[in-house]
């Protein structure tokens, strides 16, 4: 192995608590190519992003940057002309007295960097820079365009004055304007770089506030004139296909967006007539960069290892249960990753279809085609299934479908809307499930939580208070808490 190899390997192995046999392996798996292995170590979960590109930074000896994309100075980010930008994968983060300091997809590419400092005339100086930093940079420098400020200059605020009470044929026009679209297009991808899991866009008296969730969170992004509003709800449903002109009734639609750096956003839209107009709520869906393993979950070794064990088993059923949006879903979907193999049959009933996985067959819901949870399940036991995974459980109908197909040969997976593994059991009985056919279909009950992660950057040990630690009702070493004191890597929020 050359020199170069062996200090990153070595520094990498110290770091993952990983044996350095298995980061050669994993080397030799990515063609020798140092960065596929980087990428395929924070997909495995042995290091954060931030961390190995930081370690293999220092391997190389070059300097680490990890900057607030939005923060750079427009004009430090402007020196680089577009085509450079999107030729090289580049992007100016600051000037140094010692010339501009350039983020490279490789800073070892000498060519690319000849080029760069051609361009600037100057000096450049190369550091790493994390792939999902680098790339949200990109894309601002890129399609930033004039940003939100230029945009709502560009607007003619008065001319949507009155545009709540414009026909459906002026809402289509306004819903069309360069700037509307810009400017909705600026919102859904400032969603997208916070990582947010939701978008609202809400009226009020005088102006609109578009908030944001993320990690569980709602916090505002924006607030703007209120003459806007209509035409950023206008917008919003030409996207998802819905009715423009209907604004006393709720709706909901879906659109997909096929993003620049590859993969689907799939967003669910919800329109609610309010006093003050119509709140609009976009659920985002990304399935860009989703690892459905079980190992990912965060669930302990010895839970992965229930699971997995009994879903290896050849009938019964598994149910996932907890608040909405608590990760129900892609429990199953690690499940089913787990279970998808040739010698299987897997077939999914859904509203909607929230991942696509290769080997399964997913079939949507569809209230129109008058194809509900009960009848496209009854239709998928005469497919000869080894496996069935029900997105939820919400009526009597299905859950006796569901548990007749776990009693005859099914391995049934489904979620279940409770509080707690125990009230799963109840819940079915008070939807009629007789509790002598509960006994044996039912293999595991998951009752399950999404907890908001630490930041890696900032995160240090702390000292538990006596309080928490009776909280817990169980014995932990002090040296295992941490708490985190928030950065610019996770916007203050730790």
């Amino acid at each position: 192995m050359e020199t170069k190899f062996r200090s990153v390997v070595a520094a990498l192995a110290e770091h993952a608590s990983a044996p350095e046999a298995q980061i050669v392996r994993l080397l030799e798996e990515s063609d020798g190519d140092e960065r596929t292995l980087l990428q395929r170590i924070t997909t495995l979960g042995l290091l954060s992003e931030v961390e190995a590109w930081r370690i293999w930074a220092r391997a190389l000896g070059l300097g680490f940057e990890n900057p607030d994309v939005f923060d750079i100075e427009p004009a430090v980010l402007a020196v680089l002309p577009a085509d450079v930008v999107r030729r090289h994968r580049c992007i100016a983060i600051r000037d140094s007295e010692d010339g501009i300091v350039v983020a490279m997809e490789d800073p070892l590419d000498l060519i690319a960097l000849d080029t760069i400092q051609e361009v600037l005339g100057g000096p450049a100086i190369p550091v790493v820079c994390p792939p999902e930093t680098l790339r949200a940079g990109i894309e601002h420098r890129l399609h930033a365009g004039k940003g939100l400020e230029g945009l709502l200059a560009s607007l003619d605020l008065a001319n949507l004055e009155n545009s709540a009470f414009a026909t459906p044929q002026r809402l289509q026009e306004i819903a069309g304007e360069d700037a509307i679209v810009e400017l909705v297009d600026h919102l859904i991808t400032q969603a997208l770089r916070r990582k947010a899991s939701d978008v609202h866009v809400e009226p009020a008296s005088n102006v609109t506030r578009v908030r944001v969730r993320v990690d569980g969170r709602l916090e505002t992004a924006q607030r703007l004139p209120k003459p806007l509003h209509p035409a950023i709800v206008s917008r919003i449903k030409v996207l998802a296909e819905m009715d423009i002109a209907e604004r006393r009734r709720p709706q909901d639609g879906r659109f997909r967006r096929d993003m620049r750096s590859g993969g689907q956003v799939e967003f669910r839209v919800s329109t609610l007539p309010g006093v003050q107009g119509e709140k609009v709520v976009l659920r985002i869906l990304d399935r860009r960069n989703v690892d459905l393993t079980l190992d990912r979950l965060g669930l302990s070794a010895a839970h992965c290892a229930t699971l997995r064990k009994k879903s290896q088993e050849p009938n019964g059923m598994i149910l996932v249960t907890g608040p909405t949006g608590s990760g129900k879903t892609t429990t199953l979907y690690g499940l089913l990753s787990h279970l998808n193999s040739e010698d299987r049959n897997l077939l999914t009933v859904e509203d909607p279809v929230e991942y696509e996985l290769t080997g399964t067959t997913q079939v949507q819901v569809s209230n129109k085609a008058q194809r509900g949870f009960a009848t496209a399940l009854r239709s998928i036991l005469r497919q000869d299934p080894d496996v069935i995974m029900v997105g939820e459980i919400r009526d009597q109908e299905t859950a006796e479908i569901a548990v007749h197909a776990a009693l005859t040969g099914h391995m049934v997976l489904s979620t279940l809307h409770t509080n707690s593994a125990i009230g799963t059991v109840t819940r079915l009985v008070d939807m009629g499930i007789a509790q002598y056919l509960l006994a044996p279909s039912l293999r595991a009950i998951v009752a399950q939580r999404l907890v908001r992660r630490l930041c890696p950057e900032c995160s240090a040990a702390a000292d538990p208070s006596d309080a928490m630690l009776r909280a817990l009702h169980c014995e932990f070493d002090p040296s295992t808490f941490k708490a985190a004191r928030g950065c610019r890597n996770c916007r203050e929020r730790g």
